[in-house]
């Protein structure tokens, strides 16, 4: 049974531990195009829509917005779907805030087991870990790869920053190459702030490697970088050095149109960072741009060089 998960920070590991098959919201066929209502994100309604539809498999929201929350209380009071709310912590430096990730990790597992899951032991529980692991490691390869021959490119390098693209969204990194840009760093989603770094090395490498539940939780909680948490200094944190690394010239703000979480930030990445950014935001569910913000787009990168 497949789970569609729509947050990079949602364990894959244990989802796939208890014997089901999560899936990235993000690889799903396109949706329809429509018009958004007033104020509504476009990812939360595709949710909503995607667990209206008479197929849809069981999902994963989270919390991490309240467009997430009512999408996902829509979706469970007006649909089929079975649909699971996680909890994740709004902060990240309290004890409290790494117990409740802990407990809701713990409450999904249930979950999982109403659907026909199994309860993994604790060695098939490392199996897995050390499997995206290595999927990890591979895609960090490729994408050092990639880096390397956008580097010898002569656009401009960019960093695309911001939330999630929907299913049938033009490609934002094919689109900045077109248009004479490089994709320097890619920190949107999915892209590279949501491939957590190696498991421990310590912990895997003793004959009683430890809890892996409680390594596996950690590890995510440790390494959520994302605009939702307070205080969100690990965003900038974690860009900061590669920006630097990468030679950014400046940054490309992808926004859904009713985000106001990622739009906030359009200023401080400006003051944070001294780099001049684009908002580019989504109007319609299916995915597009206007003619105007191709034009902005293309203005914005000739500036650069």
């Amino acid at each position: 049974m497949e789970i569609i998960v729509t947050s990079p920070w949602t364990p894959l590991e244990w989802i796939e531990a208890h014997g089901l098959e999560p899936r990235g919201v993000w690889g799903l066929p396109a949706c329809d195009r429509h018009a958004l209502a007033e104020g509504v994100c476009a990812f939360a309604q595709r949710l909503r829509a995607l667990a209206g539809t008479p197929s849809s498999q069981p999902m994963i929201f989270t919390t991490a917005c309240d467009q997430m929350r009512r999408a996902a209380d829509a979706a469970a009071e007006e649909t089929a779907t079975k649909v699971f709310l996680f909890n994740l912590p709004a902060t990240w430096k309290t004890p409290a805030a790494r117990r409740l990730y802990h407990q809701e990790v713990k409450r999904l597992g249930r979950f999982l087991e109403r659907l026909g899951g199994r309860a993994p032991d604790a060695a098939g529980l490392w199996s897995v870990m050390r499997d995206h692991d290595r999927r990890r490691q591979a895609e960090r390869a490729r994408a050092s790869l990639e880096k390397a021959g956008r580097t010898a490119s002569r656009g401009a390098p960019l960093a695309l920053v911001g939330g999630p693209a929907l299913p049938g969204q033009p490609n934002l990194c094919e689109l900045i190459e077109a248009a004479g840009g490089t994709v320097a760093l890619n920190a949107a989603e999915p892209g590279e702030r949501g491939l957590l770094p190696p498991l421990p090395g310590p912990q895997t490498g003793r004959a009683d490697p430890g809890d892996p539940f409680a390594i596996l939780c950690d590890h995510y909680f440790d390494h959520i970088i994302d605009v939702f948490q307070r205080p969100n200094s690990r965003l900038y944190e974690w860009l900061g050095p590669r920006l630097t690394e990468r030679r950014v010239r400046g940054l490309v703000l992808w926004v859904q149109v009713g985000c106001d979480l990622w739009r906030a930030e359009a200023m401080s990445l400006r003051e944070a960072f001294g780099l001049p950014v684009l908002v580019l935001e989504s109007t319609e569910t299916g995915g597009g741009f206007a003619a105007r913000d191709l034009n902005r787009l293309s203005a914005f990168i000739e500036s650069l060089r």
